[in-house]
């Protein structure tokens, strides 16, 4: 690996005694590096930062030797994480209840948010800082300056990959913003740590947030990596839950071509979804809505990612198309004290590289001697004007000095402290106690890095009022907090909290929703995105052939059958003494109808049947008087009086027509 100083790498993770340990001298192979930022103390934490993104491409002619990668943008946002870092190390110094007898130091590079960048870079801090700049350096005190833990990185897959190359050293890795739930494998991963938590969670919340809302046909886009599959794979298994379908899944790469926006682009334009969920970061959703504008695509509802619902800066220049977008954001520090007063107070510009170009990136200018003006790729770097010096960072805005979002900030100094409280612990170790080997204890100015990797998976700490733990994973408790993009009378934008997940509190009330605040991208309320829209009751759903089950038909149920409720999918039969209504939505009781006393046609019936009655039986009676007679006794006297009976009572039962049934009836 270039510029890596492989001797010492053999000396401090298992050479032999005889061979690497045994040299005086360590020497640097490869370019030397200088752009990072290095304080000494007896514990150096590494750092990487993505402080520049997006790579210029260029084809090597391999007549030459390859010159380093330009890259397209500076984040002054990432600037703040680093700057966060060396505040809290700082501020730990400072403090007589913290590691009071051991001394903090740092040493920071950038990670380009490039794999190569920061796999080199990663080299760079756990093999020491050279100290007098010459190419041979004393191992011992070279030694004295390697990083034991590093503090970064930002994206999942340099994350993971970093995790392959130093893991087999046991150099514990914490980040502060890589989220994919694959980094919570500990067989895969043991040494990582993060105070950013899985997407594991955050996508539960996505699940819930598009069914909270109605929305089943939604668009799922993400950039080609580790962080945006996994997260896509998980939201694609938790949306059946709750009956989402997405309208596509699309991946765009990394650096985007104009005929990868091209393609991303007609995948929206034709799908009816107007709800896209897109898992990627800040520097990929800057050409997607570049190209949106160009091509004036209107009306869409944005649900974001972490890593860009809170990115203030694509505001600036896309606020139409992103007003309305939903996100889940980590959870937020209200105020580090301090911190504020530590970023504006950049007295030492010129011993930075990376403040020096913020420098010069924020007001257009130049500093003497600056390494920068190559780093980027900046054509007019002479036509700007030379720095005054009497610049004001309170005077203009800038994400760097913006402390009203510190979340990521947040992560890195709970980073720091989790590193500081582990060392706290490991510096509390009784000999003959120890959790290692003879009940042994480690040294903390002098350990190896698997045994601080064992005081931080234990560790449990309190920063700014928020208790801090992690489970067998290493991962922090999940909590979001909702955020909607709000236009303010002046065009600016403002950065509303509409609700929250919170995965610790009991099923069913982790995902809390205030909709009465929430500023919609089209007119007062959210807006449909289905499939296809609800069969009413008294209908059934039948599915379509080869479709996802979000999109189907509606059947109105059969005759005597009904459904009750929205999207049945079935129909119920009504029990004997009921009937369907209209609708078919309900079974209702059978209408009973009767004759009454009181109707004209039941007292016609009652009169001729009390009337037919009683003929009946005066005759009944006259054969009976006159029962001796010939004539009756000619007439079958017996079968006379029966008929007569009879035909009375059949009179009578006429009246049980009459009245409402009962169950004796």
């Amino acid at each position: 690996m270039p510029a890596a100083k492989l001797l010492m790498f053999l000396s401090l993770f298992g050479g032999k005694p005889g061979s690497a340990a045994a040299l005086d001298n360590c020497v640097f192979l490869g370019e030397e590096e200088k752009n990072s930022l290095y304080e000494d103390g007896d514990v150096v934490i590494g750092g990487l930062f993505p402080l520049h993104y997006s790579p210029v491409s260029s084809l090597p002619t391999y007549n030459t030797k390859p010159t380093a990668n330009m890259y397209k943008y500076f984040s002054s946002r990432a600037l703040r994480w680093m700057q966060t870092m060396t505040f809290a190390i700082k501020e730990i110094n400072q403090r007589s209840d913290l590691l009071p007898q051991l001394k903090l130091g740092f040493h920071i590079r950038d990670s380009c948010d490039d794999i190569p960048v920061s796999l080199r870079a990663s080299l760079l801090l756990v093999n020491g800082q050279p100290e007098s700049g010459s190419r041979a350096e004393s191992c011992a005190a070279l030694q004295r300056t390697l990083s034991p833990v590093i503090i970064g990185d930002a994206a999942s897959g340099v994350s993971m990959a970093l995790l392959r190359s130093l893991g087999s050293f046991h150099i514990p890795l914490v980040s502060y913003f890589a989220s994919c739930s694959c980094l919570s494998n500990q067989r895969e991963f043991p040494t990582f740590m993060r105070t950013m938590p899985s997407d594991a969670f955050q996508i539960k919340a996505l699940a819930q947030l598009v069914s909270y809302f109605g929305w089943t046909w939604v668009g799922v886009i993400g950039v080609e990596s580790d962080y945006a599959r996994f997260a896509i794979q998980l939201f694609l298994q938790e949306s059946v839950q709750y009956g989402v379908c997405s309208a596509y899944t699309h991946f765009y790469p990394v650096a985007l071509s104009q005929q990868a926006l091209d393609e991303l682009l007609d995948v929206i334009q034709m799908a009816s979804s107007k709800v896209i969920i897109n898992i990627s970061g800040e520097s990929e959703m800057q050409s997607i809505l570049r190209e949106i504008q160009h091509r004036n695509i209107t009306g869409l509802q944005w649900i974001a990612s972490e890593a860009w619902a809170t990115a203030k800066s694509l505001w600036e220049k896309f606020g139409d198309l992103l007003m309305g977008t939903l996100g889940f954001a980590i959870r937020r520090a209200d105020v580090i004290p301090g911190l504020k007063q530590h970023l504006t107070s950049l007295s030492y510009i010129h011993e930075s590289a990376f403040l020096a170009e913020f420098w010069e990136e924020m007001f257009n200018c130049h500093l003497n001697g600056s390494v920068n003006r190559h780093s980027h790729g900046v054509d007019n770097y002479f036509d700007r004007l030379p720095c005054k010096g009497t610049e004001e960072l309170n005077d203009v805005y800038s994400p760097y000095s913006d402390v009203t979002q510190l979340r990521v900030s947040y992560n890195v100094y709970k980073a720091v402290y989790l590193v500081a409280h582990a060392l706290q612990d490991m510096s509390n170790c009784t000999v003959g106690l120890g959790p290692f080997l003879n009940g042994t204890c480690a040294d903390p100015k002098n350990f190896k890095p698997w045994q601080l990797i064992y005081y931080m998976k234990r560790a449990n700490f309190s920063a700014l009022g928020e208790k801090v733990n992690f489970d067998q994973n290493g991962d922090p408790n999940a909590y979001y907090d909702l955020m909607n993009w709000q236009r303010m009378p002046d065009g600016s934008l403002h950065l509303v909290k509409v609700g929250f997940y919170d995965a610790s509190s009991p099923s069913g009330r982790t995902l809390v929703i205030n909709g009465s605040v929430i500023q919609w991208p089209v007119g007062k309320q959210a807006s449909r995105s289905v499939c296809s829209d609800s069969c009413p009751p008294g209908s059934r759903i039948t599915r379509r052939k080869g479709e996802p089950i979000c999109c189907f038909d509606c059947v109105p149920c059969a005759e005597g059958q009904v459904s009750n409720k929205t999207d049945s999918l079935e129909c119920s039969r009504c029990s004997e003494d009921t009937w369907p209504n209209k609708a078919r939505s309900l079974c209702i009781p059978k209408i009973i109808e009767f004759l009454s006393y009181h109707d004209l046609m039941g007292i016609l019936l009652c009169v001729v049947c009390i009337f037919g009655a009683c003929i009946s039986l005066s005759f009944l009676i006259i054969f009976f008087t006159y029962k001796d007679t010939p004539l009756v006794r000619a007439n079958n006297m017996e079968l006379s009086f029966l008929l007569l009976v009879f035909l009375a009572v059949c009179f009578l039962v006429g009246l049980l027509f009459i009245g409402e049934p009962s169950d004796w009836l």
